[in-house]
């Protein structure tokens, strides 16, 4: 479960698409959208770590 603040938790993402393959090297866009059980969108909290996303997105760079 997430925590209001910097979400540290211990999601672990493999690297891999949705089909399995690994991702290239390179610099890829991510945005997460948060739903309940429901499907409805969570809301937002701002907090100090916004500054790292433009339009809610991040920036991950991939080098094996």
């Amino acid at each position: 479960p997430l925590k209001i603040g910097t979400h540290l938790t211990d999601f672990h993402w493999d690297g891999t698409d949705n089909f399995g393959d690994r991702l290239a090297n390179g610099v890829y866009l991510y945005r997460f959208i948060n739903k309940d059980q429901n499907g409805r969108t969570l809301e937002k909290r701002f907090t100090s770590v916004d500054n790292l996303f433009e339009k809610d997105y991040g920036k991950i760079v991939i080098l094996r």
